[in-house]
This record gives C-alpha cells, structure tokens and sequence, in this order.
C-alpha cells in the first residue's frame, strides 16, 4: 500500500505513507522522491561560497575530504550556514559558534527539510586560511521536482 498527500496550494508532495503487513509507515523527506544534484568546492577559503537551491532541496548530503596525498591543516573544518536570508546573514552566521554547522574533514552528514521549508541555500567557508591543502566539500540535494 502507498499513499501520497499533495498540498493542493502548491502542488507539492506533502506526505508519503507506505505500508507493509497491514501497517501504515511515514517517510521521511530524505527518503521522498526528488532529483539529485549536485555541487562541489574544491580548496575551500576563509572567503564565503553558497550554492543556491530555488526549487528546494528535501534533502542534503554534506561530505567534507581531504584529498589523497595532501596534508591537513591542524584545527581545520568547514562551517556550513543552511537557509541564510541574506549575505549579511550567512556572513554574521558562519562568523559566529552554534549558528553555523562544523563539518570536519572526513565527516557525512545528512539533512533533511519539509516541502513546506525547503533547503534554498548553504554556504560555507574554511575555519581556518589554508595553505596547500587540497579538499573537496560535496553537497548533493534532493531537489523537489
């Protein structure tokens, strides 16, 4: 048995219900149906970078690397700032402890939002200037169609 409620203001996909053995299941938004898409940063910078997500993301992957044969640098991690509402506000956030997320190198981490709240936006910065570090910070979103 499935069963999806669509918001009928918008037309977007609200609830998935599944059942199995005669019980009804809600699904998570990391599990309702959306398109994947993806956005890298390469040698992340103590300068701030966003990627932006107008039809809204259900879902976000965040995955922080350093690559293969390059040296970290001590104390280093990537502050992530989701749904900013402006740069003035993504800026103050990321310059702030608890307003931003830590990601440490290494580190997977999954979001999840309403189709009533959508993830529009994330932006990022390094914690600390790097010199020859080489990493990868990989943000794949569950777009809604």
């Amino acid at each position: 048995m499935s069963l999806q409620v669509t918001d009928a203001t918008d037309d977007r996909l609200t609830v998935q219900v599944k059942g199995t053995a005669g019980a009804a299941h809600t699904v998570p938004p990391s599990e309702m149906p959306a398109a994947a898409t993806v956005a890298l940063f390469r040698d992340i910078t103590t300068t701030r970078q966003a990627t932006q997500l107008p039809s809204g993301a259900l879902w976000v992957a965040v995955s922080y690397r350093l690559l293969p044969g390059a040296t970290a640098v001590t104390n280093q991690f990537a502050r992530v700032v989701i749904n900013a509402s402006s740069d003035a506000d993504a800026n103050g956030r990321l310059a702030t402890d608890g307003a931003f997320i830590p990601v440490c190198q290494g580190d997977d981490l999954l979001f999840s939002a309403s189709s009533s709240d959508p993830i529009e936006r994330i932006d990022v910065i390094a914690s600390a200037a790097v010199g020859a570090e080489k990493t990868l910070l990989t943000i794949v979103a569950g777009v809604q169609s």
